[in-house]
């Protein structure tokens, strides 16, 4: 089977799924972008894909950007449903859990990992994020809004709709390959110091998402299976994102949702 897969950040006990929080206000019933508060979004629950695959909840509004958003979450979850279902023609084991590392302002993140085994030697796992910027609607576009890194994209061509691509850079690659090497656990950085090196890293690509609970923007690189246990994820920071020229509406917002603590995390 192949699996057309999107998807999170490290496998986990499934979330709740509704955040108590401010109105959404006249201001998105309206049609006009969120302001920049440190109110959070407010979710609406969505039935699940199966009892083990948890649905990506939807933005309450109905604003031109929400309903965006929430047609962009509508394809993602079609697609993990479809294979969902091509799994063992759909006898076969498919986990998904759901975060939400950013709840506004500014900025949504929903985070998935998924894990299913459909036959064959090996289970296989999968992990994505999904950043959305709440004054246009669409996914967050990382190389204008870091344009230090200097980021490129995996092409479209040839997958499906929903699907999640990696960024690339060798700034980007430069940045995380020491912040690895300088971990505070020595056996581990042994272990897993030639996957850092730059050669190792030049083509790497990574995943990168608003994380107001860890206060930067966070990136986790998608190695193979093989070198998953050294797949750790790093944050830079908000002195980090200003070094790489980081929009100041973005290091602003994950200021605010940080101190508003506005994530929902595992249980």
């Amino acid at each position: 089977m192949t699996v057309r897969t999107t998807t999170a950040l490290g496998l986990t006990a499934l979330a709740g799924l509704l955040l108590a929080a401010c109105g959404s206000g006249d201001a998105a019933r309206a049609g006009a972008p969120p302001t920049q508060t440190t109110d959070a979004v407010t979710f609406v629950a969505k039935p699940a894909l199966s009892p083990m695959a948890e649905a990506l909840p939807r933005l309450a509004g109905d604003s031109i950007q929400i309903r965006s958003i929430n047609a962009d979450l509508d394809t993602v979850d079609a697609l993990d449903a479809g294979n969902l279902t091509d799994c063992d023609g759909g006898d076969g084991e498919w986990n998904r859990a759901v975060l939400k590392p950013m709840t506004g302002p500014g900025y949504v993140t929903f985070s998935i990992a998924q894990d299913w085994y459909c036959g064959g030697a090996y289970p296989a796992n999968s992990q994505t994020a999904l950043t959305y910027d709440l004054a246009t609607g669409q996914r967050i576009d990382w190389a204008r809004a870091i344009p230090g890194l200097n980021l490129t994209t995996d092409a479209l061509e040839g997958l499906p709709d929903g699907y999640v691509v990696n960024v690339h850079s060798a700034a980007l690659a430069g940045w995380y390959g020491p912040k690895m090497l300088a971990g505070s656990d020595p056996e581990w950085v042994e272990q897993c110091a030639s996957t850092f090196a730059p050669d190792m890293l030049a083509d790497q690509g990574f995943k990168i998402w608003a994380d107001a609970e860890n206060g930067g923007v966070s990136v986790a690189p998608d190695f193979p299976h093989v070198s998953q246990a050294c797949a750790e994820t790093a944050t830079m920071t908000a002195d980090d994102l200003k070094a790489f020229r980081a929009d100041p509406k973005l290091i602003e917002a994950i200021d605010a949702a940080h101190a508003a603590q506005n994530w929902v995390s595992a249980e």
